[in-house]
Parts: C-alpha cells; structure tokens; sequence
C-alpha cells in the first residue's frame, strides 16, 4: 500500500514538473539545460503542419505584470568592423551575429532583439543569438541546433573588403562554415561561400538559416512580418493571439516536384495525397517593419532551393516574432523496398552553389509592404534588367482550346471546340465591338489537341484546318493588327504521348525510378490514376524539342509563344547518369524564353516565378490571393505593386470566377489585365473528356460580358498603365484604396452597402476613381 502511494506522488511530481515546462505566449519551453536539441520526425518531411483556415480559440496566457522598467539583455554586437557613407557595421565577436547602425538618423536594426531577462530561458537566448540555425541528420532522422548550443563551439573572426568573414566550427557535429558580411548602400549583404562547408564527420547538413532573429519584433511593436505567398500576404504582430503550433516555412518557386514527399503524403509506391491548396512563392523576398524601421530580403544566390520562413510569438515559448531565410543542401524522400515498406531516403551529395541574400534597410515611410514592394521594384529594374513592356492601351486577352480527345469504348474522338476559321469569327467580333487590342493564345491547336503528344507541336491538327488553315489564320490576324499566340508544353506531357521515351527522356526521382506527376482528385486529394503525365529532362527537351521548333514558329509569322509551366513548376533531375538540380532547370528554361523572345516574338508564362520577369512579355494567372494559412491576417498586393506599369498581367479567367462581383472588383484593385479562357462550341462537348476544369466557356454567352469588362478596365488603364502603385490601404475591413504614382486614386468597396469616404460616395460592390495627374 505505501508502496503504490509512493508511486503515486512520484507520478504527481512527475505531472506538475511537466505542466510547469509550459511558458506563456502559446509555446512550450524546451529543457533550460544544454540537452535541447529538437529531433524531427522523418515522417513530416517539410516540418510544416498541415494549415487550415480553422480558428482556434484558445489564447495566449498573459504575463505578469512587472514594476518598473524591464532587466534587458545588453546589445553586445559593439565592436565596429566596417563602415560606409551610410551605415556602420558592429559585430560581436564572441558568436558572430551583428548590428547596423544608420549614421544620418542613429536607427538601429539588431541582429537580435534586446529581450527581457525574465521572460527568456537562457538556453533560449543562445537560440536567439545564434546567427545559424542548422538542420543535419545521421541517416535516420532530422534534428536541429544552432551555432551557440555547444559551448565547445568556435567562432573567428577575419576582416575582408567592407565586411567581415565570420568562420563556425561546430565541433558537436564536426561540421564548419563561413558567412560573409559586407555592407552596401542601401544594407548589407550575407553570403554562405559553398566551399566553406566540410562535413567532417558522419553527420550530414541538411539546411542553415540565416540571420533568423535580425530586427525580430516584440508583441508590442506596431508592424508585420512579410511573407511572398502568392500575391503577399502579412502577419501583423498582436499580443493576443490563437496558439500556433508552428510557423511558416514554404519553398521559393514551390516544392521540388521531383520529391514525391514535397507535394503531399506519400501512402505507397505510385500513390499519394496532394498537401491542401495553396499559393507559391513566386518571388524570393521577405521581410519586416516594426515601430519604423524595417528591410527587405532579397535572395539573390541559392534561392531556388530556399525556404522563406515566419514565426510567429508563442514558438519555443519565445515572444518573439521572426522571418528570414532558410537554405536547402539536402533534401529527402521515401521509397518502397519489397516487404520493408516505406523507408526514408536522404540526398548523398549536396546542392551545390554559394548562398546569398541581401538585406535593403528601411525606415519611415518606406518601412511598410508599400515601400518592400517598391523596393522589390527598383532591384528588378536596376539590378535584374526588367524593362517596361506595358502597351499603352489596354490588352483583351483570350485563351481559346482547339481540341481535345475523348476516351472511348474503343479508341478514342478528337473534339473540336474552337477551329481556326472559327477563331476568325472571334476576331471580327470583338473588332466590330470595338476592341482591337486583343491577344489570343490558341490551346490544344497541335495534333491529338490538348493532351495530344507533347513536347511535339508540329502538324496542327487536321481537325481544326491543319498547317494550312493556322497559316492563314496568321496572316490574317497580323493583318488586323491582332496578336496570334500558340502555347506549347515542352515541361509536363501526358503519358500516352508517343513523342517521348519514358526510360531516357524523363526525369527520375531519389529512388532511380522514373517519376510520374499524377493529377489529383478535387474531393479526396488523391493521385488520379487515369491523369498522370511526366516532367521532360530540361536539357533533353531543349536540344531534341525546342531549339528545333523555332524556326517552325518563325516561318508561321505568328505574334509569340506561351510557355506553359515554365513560369510556375520547378524541379530537379534525381537520375545518377543525368543529375541536374533546380538551378539548372532554372536556366534550360530562361535560355528557351530568350531564344524565343529573339527569333520568334513576345513570350508568355503563368503565375511568373521571379526567374522568367526579365524574359516575358507577359505573366497570365499571376497570384490575386494568398493561402490563408491561420497565422497570416492580410493578404496584400506586393507582387503586383513590384510590376505594376513594368510587365502586363492577368489573373484567372473571368469565366471560371467563384465570385464574379468579388473578383472583378479584386482586379481593379491589383491592376490586372481581362482575361477569359473560352471555346467556340459549347462546354458540353467536353463531356467525358480530361478538360473538367474549364466548366463554363462558350463564346457566345461570354462574349458580351467580356466587352462591358474590358471597356471598364480601360478607362482605368488609360490613367493608370505606366504608373507605379505608391500607396494602398485597407481603410476598413470592406474598403480599399490604392493610390498611382499620378495622384490617380481608387477606393473600392467590397462591403453590400454604399460608404462615403472624403467626400466620395462609393457604392455597393463597386469602384470610384478619383482623378489626379493625367486625366
């Protein structure tokens, strides 16, 4: 008996020492001794809980108040290294991490917050000061550390030009690297030089991210962190929030589609579940702005194989929030080996290449997502080579499918939903309504129509009038002063195309095998079996396909070519014989959109990951929204405030809206072009076919709305098409306004009643312009 109530109070004991472990502000505190590190469960491959819109309602404890001012930690970044006209670089010297100093107004930017004694466990302060944060297996599982976790751990220090070397020896995993600091103008600059990692012993790197707490914010502070999820999206620092379990942590230009892992839940050999619907990241930018001070991070080296992260107060139980960037050098995956299952399965080598990211810092007006963007802008244009390309009259854009084929009982029917002929009666329809800006792009024009047999294109399908008829439907759409545009797929061919060869012109993932890129089912999220197409060796495709097919363009005389996939699918090549990274993708496909642009004329891609900007003529289905993840609180325009008036835009079809009012209100605010994706014959001949996407698009009855909306949007554009957005703001939760660089204004409500802003009555579900500069 006195042994069971023995055993009693230890397991009471026991209880109570765990439940005290939990600090406030939603996160559980790890141990306060130096065994800390955080193993990661290999199941969870990309350490990101699975997001939903959910709410939960549980809050954050609230601390105590304290009397009297706060004990902080001092700054100890306070030796001077470097300095320039503008800033002046400290670092300190015992860990490595640094402070900037602007010299005309004494605003500092921390490489980590001054925090309270009283609220930080010691072993947490080491996380924070670390200025790496290092991912690394053993073979069977991921865990984490951080430069300052081992007192064994070395830092040196070496002066280079406008900047200092500092040099890690992270003996409790035998692996060291450098990082690089150098100062600029407009901020500094970080560089991981790639031949300073040595991986000593049996440990393997996985990922380091850099700077994670630089110019970190408190709950207090009055800011956001920026996050580039699909158009922008804001995580705005409050005291009192839900508890979140983690943060964010996305890869720039989307997951890796040759690791299975990457794209959902890997069940069985050939079967997986797609991870929920989300946006990418289409631009390699991150960033903060707290209290007035703030910068943008731009990935300049490396960020192909990046994540972009944001925390939010409460993780670690550290009320901190923190954004930075986390780089990839391994990645991993799974396969399936007889009756052992699934196993986990982590890159040998290493992603090669040096890192890079630049800081630009920001204060007063410019510290906001307005200033980041424009920021963003600047860099694309003085830096990147981005050249305005935006027409100064307004562009209808239509994208009309050719052909398809339908599965049968036996063999298969070619389904003509937009002939060339038919095209023309298009043309001289929207002429005679008076819109004679119009770009067309033909889909599905090739031989077997749509899911025909890329990556050839050449002959034009009979069905629809051949080589012939697509010649004369060139002729005479230049000869109406109309831009013809033919899109190809050299990225992601269907299957049972025969113009490929599975064994040597298809990539292969970690396990050899070659990779299949199934669709998914909309409901359950599963792999279709009957929808499963391949992604093409880059360079393979490049030499065999698309060198050879531009003169074939060229001779057609057409107006240019779209690209699909090239803009928004990323992938590496895991085949031993032919190992390619994401990088050199990166570069098949930039080499394929210049040599185009060159000899053939304008090119075209979708969503526009950040690579194409300085090679496109246009970007359709560019991202008009953010993935909602429930840490995220505004979704924010950045992408389309960078590029606004330098390089022309589209969001979705209009005819494949769930909103149509909602939507069409959506474009005015982020300045995007129309866009319809129709068909000539009616949808219902589709029936039965792969194209369940396209629901609604007949021609006839889109027609007339797609007039009235491209007239509205052109008289905005005619005030507004070369300019920069310089101001938007959410007024209330219903009203909008954005602001040009002319003084042009637009407010638009989103709200079911009218509203008087100023003076201005705007009304229900719609838009006021307020003029200013042009008129």
């Amino acid at each position: 008996m006195i042994k069971k109530r023995s055993k009693s109070i230890l397991l009471f004991l026991i209880m109570v020492l765990v439940l005290s472990s939990f600090l406030p502000n939603g996160g559980a505190a790890e141990k306060a001794d130096e065994e800390d590190t955080e193993v990661i469960e290999t199941e969870n491959v990309d350490n990101t809980t699975e997001e939903t819109n959910d709410t939960t309602t549980i809050n954050n404890t609230t601390e105590q108040d304290t009397v009297g001012e706060p004990d902080l930690y001092p700054i100890t970044a306070t030796k001077k290294v470097t300095e320039n006209h503008t800033f002046e670089l400290y670092l300190d010297e015992a860990n490595g991490n640094l402070r900037i100093i602007n010299k005309k107004t004494d605003k500092e930017w921390l490489g980590t917050p001054q925090v309270d004694k009283q609220s930080i466990l010691p072993n947490n302060k080491s996380f924070m000061d670390s200025p790496i944060h290092i991912k690394y297996t053993d073979g069977a599982s991921i865990s984490q550390t951080y430069t300052l976790k081992d007192p064994q751990n070395a830092v040196a220090i070496e002066s280079i030009d406008q900047g200092v070397q500092v040099k890690f020896d992270v003996k409790e995993l035998n692996v060291s690297f450098d990082l690089e600091y150098r100062l600029l103008d407009d901020g500094f600059e970080v560089t991981l030089p790639y031949d300073s990692l040595k991986e000593e012993g049996t440990v393997r790197l996985l990922s380091l991210e850099v700077l994670p707490f630089f110019n970190a914010a408190k709950k207090t502070d009055e800011g956001a962190l920026f996050v580039p999820d699909g158009s922008g999206a804001l995580m705005v620092f409050r005291e009192d929030h839900p508890l979140y379990y983690s943060g964010y942590s996305q890869p720039i230009y989307g997951p890796d589609h040759t690791f299975a892992s990457e794209l959902g839940e890997v069940l069985d050999q050939g079967w997986t579940r797609s991870a929920p619907p989300k946006e990418n990241i289409a631009l390699p930018v991150f960033g903060n702005y707290r209290n007035n001070i703030g910068f943008l991070g731009i990935v300049t080296k490396g960020e192909e194989d990046a994540n972009i992260n944001a925390t939010p107060s409460g993780i670690r139980g550290i009320p901190i929030y923190r954004s930075g960037v986390e780089f990839m050098f391994r990645k991993q995956d799974v396969m399936f080996i007889g009756s052992s299952g699934r196993i986990p399965l982590f890159q040998g080598n290493r992603i090669e290449g040096d890192r890079k990211v630049r800081y630009i810092l920001l204060d007063d007006q410019d510290a906001n997502y307005v200033g980041m963007a424009n920021t963003y802008r600047n860099y694309l244009i003085n830096e990147v080579g981005v050249k305005p390309v935006v027409p100064e009259d307004l562009t209808m854009n239509v994208s009309l499918l050719g052909g398809i084929l339908r599965e049968d009982i036996i063999g298969s029917t070619f389904i003509e939903m937009t002939t060339f002929e038919q095209v023309r009666t298009i043309i001289d329809s929207y002429l005679e309504e008076g819109v004679d800006h119009l770009n067309l792009t033909l889909k599905g024009w090739s031989k077997n129509g749509l899911y025909g047999n890329q990556p050839n294109h050449f002959p034009a399908a009979r069905q629809l009038g051949g080589n012939k008829e697509l010649q004369r439907l060139s002729d005479y759409a230049d000869s109406k002063g109309i831009s013809l545009h033919l899109e190809t797929n050299y990225v992601r061919p269907f299957n049972k195309s025969k113009a490929l060869k599975k064994r040597t012109d298809v990539v292969r993932g970690i396990d050899r095998e070659v990779m299949d890129s199934p669709n998914y089912f909309i409901s359950s999220r599963f792999s279709n079996p009957n929808q499963v197409f391949y992604l093409m060796k880059p360079e393979k495709v490049y030499q065999k396909h698309i060198v050879g097919d531009i003169n074939k363009f060229k001779d057609l005389g057409i107006s240019g070519i779209h690209f699909s996939y090239m803009g928004n699918l990323l992938y590496s090549d895991q085949d031993p014989n032919h190992l390619s990274s994401r990088k050199d993708t990166i570069e098949v496909w930039v080499n394929a959109l210049n040599s185009y642009r060159e000899n053939v004329g304008r090119t075209t891609v979708d969503y526009g990951f950040a690579y194409t900007l300085a090679n496109v003529d246009q970007i359709n289905n560019i991202p008009v929204d953010s993935s909602h993840f429930v840490y995220l609180d505004q979704t924010v325009p950045f992408y389309q405030i960078a590029l606004h008036g330098l390089i022309p835009y589209t969001a979705a079809p209009a005819n494949l809206r769930n909103d149509d009012k909602v939507e069409f209100l959506r474009s005015i605010e982020y300045g995007t072009y129309p866009n319809y994706e129709l068909t000539f014959e009616p949808t219902s001949k589709m029936r039965r076919t792969m194209e369940d996407r396209l629901f609604s698009s007949e021609f006839s009855y889109w027609f007339g709305k797609s007039v009235d909306e491209y007239k509205r949007l052109a008289e905005i554009h005619q005030k507004t098409y070369d300019q920069p957005i310089v101001g938007h703001e959410q007024l209330t939760d219903k009203l909008v306004k954005v602001t040009y660089g002319n003084g042009v204004e637009i407010i638009i409500n989103y709200g079911n009643e009218a509203i008087n802003v100023s003076g201005v009555s705007v009304q229900a579900y719609d838009y006021t312009v307020i003029e200013g500069g042009r008129n």
